[in-house]
């Protein structure tokens, strides 16, 4: 993780180019837009994005080797049942790839066309059919190369249910390239994204000999736009949308430093994949961009973990918290930011158009830090096991937690935080942090940045498997009387839903550090009447300016 001395106290984005949405090939059509969809529609889809303060809007054209939005007569277009409503505007001859370029320059917004690079939704189209976006077959031109596949995986059983390309196979790498250059040539677009977020481009364990083969398809993607710039007058943008570290992205044949060196891309949208994650090591890329021409537009996803997204039903992040997210990234070095899956919260509170108007405070950093925010660092895939216990696609496991045994009292773990905060600029600091299998009557020491904080200072809520009647606890702590109350349950979804007691106390903004902090905490004594281990995994801080 980033070390303080790696964030940047100043905020100084470039460019004027702030708020980048990406809408993927089918949410917006599942969730949104009626059937049949006329251009009217996709029209007042587009103002709806412009009068959020949208700059750039990426909707994403192309997954397994099928188009979307667009129908060509040598590639086949989407067979699943959600693009079946833009049928009858393609009979009339009318491309809504057209409809949506011409709302966006007329709204003075860039056009970007994204190309899924593999698509990891391809399970769904090999499905049973029980929802709408599943059933249908693969695409004919994937039935015609079965030898095109990659199967070569790491462990998981979420990598069996996928249909990937092996980008190993010239074929493969030709058929990509033909599709983006039909793109290039017949529609007024200001660019391109290649988007690697799926489970793999080559095979397991090969990915860093073959990343020059993934490169010399960028090499060929930006030849095309170079050759396009001529005849438009226009420069014309290539982005690319990747995982969390440069790590990750080497290990899947996905080598980003030499993108950037060899100006190959404009812009970079490092994710998760799926979640914000607030320990992203930004900087890392920042690194990399600041002394290039390449922008960084890190990716703010609508939920920070599966958990978070199956409590709150889908509903989107506060906008207190997408400050704190904004603010991480603008002070890790970012230009902008990428707000991806933000169209499959079409149907949650507070609903399209209202859940976009926080755009219009993210695209400005000055008021990004002005505002409260509200940071919250919880496990991002804890719990799945779709890629190895506690995975992402990648493989890498992204739980942080701390665990206490009850039988080792005083022995201390700790949490990372990264919070890149001003201290001087700040009036108050809460931290809150959730224990499960904690009790109200366990003893903790608890340290942030090595600071002991006093445990008379320090709130606590009853376990939350203990009856609602009897929701008054007196007790005496360091002479301090306290009245435990108890804490609504996170909810796990089917699972039994585990008992928790929460602990929070106001921290001394001069303890913060800029950059890497870190909560420690022991069991010093340990409830006698409570058995198991204590799980803290749940970290939450407010920032009040």
């Amino acid at each position: 993780m980033l070390t303080s001395q790696e964030c940047k106290s100043e905020i100084s984005p470039r460019g004027d180019h702030r708020i980048l949405y990406v809408s993927d090939p089918s949410s917006i059509a599942n969730h949104f837009l009626p059937d049949p969809v006329r251009a009217d529609d996709l029209r007042r889809w587009v103002d709806m994005l412009a009068d959020s303060g949208v700059d750039i809007f990426n909707q994403e054209v192309y997954s397994q080797c099928w188009t979307e939005y667009w129908r060509s007569e040598t590639i086949q277009y989407d067979q699943r049942e959600q693009h079946k409503r833009f049928i009858p505007m393609l009979d009339e001859n009318i491309q809504p790839l057209d409809v949506l370029i011409d709302q966006s320059h007329k709204r003075g917004m860039n056009f970007i066309a994204g190309f899924r690079v593999n698509d990891n939704h391809g399970y769904k189209t090999r499905g049973d059919g029980k929802f709408p976006w599943e059933g249908g077959g693969i695409a004919a031109l994937i039935k015609a190369h079965p030898d095109w596949e990659l199967t070569e995986f790491r462990e998981g059983e979420t990598y069996q249910t996928a249909y990937a390309l092996d980008f190993t196979v010239e074929g493969v790498r030709e058929f990509t390239a033909k599709v983006i250059r039909e793109v290039i040539d017949r529609f007024d677009i200001d660019g391109v994204e290649l988007c690697f977020r799926d489970y793999g481009y080559f095979p397991v364990n090969k990915g860093p000999q073959s990343a020059h083969l993934m490169t010399d398809l960028l090499r060929q993607v930006r030849g095309m736009l170079d050759e396009k710039e001529k005849s438009v007058n226009k420069k014309l943008l290539l982005g690319a949308t990747v995982f969390s570290t440069i790590k990750e992205n080497i290990a899947l044949g996905l080598d980003t430093a030499r993108w950037i060196s060899e100006e190959l891309i404009n812009y970079l949208s490092p994710q998760d994949g799926m979640f914000s994650d607030f320990n992203i090591p930004f900087a890392e890329y920042s690194a990399l961009t600041g002394k290039s021409n390449c922008m960084l537009f890190p990716t703010l996803f609508p939920w920070t973990s599966q958990r978070a997204r199956i409590r709150l039903k889908g509903a989107p992040l506060s906008s207190s918290t997408c400050r704190a997210y904004a603010h991480t990234c603008y002070r890790n070095g970012a230009d902008g930011l990428s707000l991806y899956n933000h169209c499959t919260v079409t149907r949650t509170p507070p609903y399209y158009p209202q859940l976009m108007q926080v755009f219009h405070e993210l695209r400005d950093p000055e008021k990004v830090a002005s505002g409260e925010r509200h940071y919250i660092f919880d496990p991002p895939w804890a719990g799945l096991t779709g890629f190895g216990i506690d995975c992402c696609s990648t493989g890498v496991v992204k739980a942080p937690k701390i665990v206490l045994d009850r039988s080792k009292e005083n022995i201390s773990e700790d949490y990372p935080l990264q919070l890149c905060e001003s201290t001087d600029l700040l009036r108050s600091v809460n931290v809150l942090f959730r224990g499960f299998g904690l009790t109200e009557h366990d003893e903790l020491e608890v340290r942030f940045n090595g600071q002991l904080i006093d445990d008379s200072a320090i709130g606590r809520s009853k376990r939350s498997d203990i009856p609602l009647d009897n929701w008054s606890d007196p007790r005496r702590s360091h002479g301090q009387s306290w009245t435990c109350v108890p804490e609504q349950r996170i909810d796990y979804g089917p699972e039994p839903k585990p008992p928790f007691s929460s602990r929070w106390f106001i921290l001394d903004p001069a303890i913060l550090i800029f950059g890497r902090n870190c909560l420690t905490v022991a069991l010093t004594k340990s409830d006698p009447k409570a058995s198991g281990e204590i799980v803290i995994d749940e970290v939450e801080v407010w920032i009040q300016p």
